[in-house]
């Protein structure tokens, strides 16, 4: 009796396998599909107008990651047209507007 009671308080601590991952408040989560995503693409624009590239136009976002806080940082690394590729950190602020931090040329494979 006692080992079916221990038994059953195991099951009821372990987290449901087919259970989705719950992100953690304030913690990075990476986005899925980046070149899908809204917000993403968003920092992704903002990012690569302020790059200093004379006339750099993306070519697709490698790796996103989000943090929800007052906002939204979105940490990326994307690959530019010509083939460079640079990472940073972009703010989607509360009033819509943005801010870029730790702005670094990237390295990236080719594709």
């Amino acid at each position: 009796m006692v080992a079916l009671l221990l038994s059953a308080l195991m099951l009821a601590d372990a987290p449901a396998a087919s259970a989705p991952a719950v992100p953690m408040v304030g913690g990075w989560s990476a986005v899925a599909q980046p070149a899908h995503d809204h917000e993403a693409r968003g920092a992704a624009a903002v990012l690569v107008a302020q790059l200093p590239v004379r006339h750099a136009r993306l070519r697709r976002i490698i790796t996103a990651q989000r943090q929800v806080v007052a906002g939204t940082n979105t940490r990326l690394t994307v690959r530019l047209a010509h083939g460079g590729c640079w990472s940073a950190t972009v703010w989607h602020k509360l009033d819509g507007s943005y801010a870029v931090a730790d702005t670094a040329r990237a390295s990236c494979r080719p594709g």
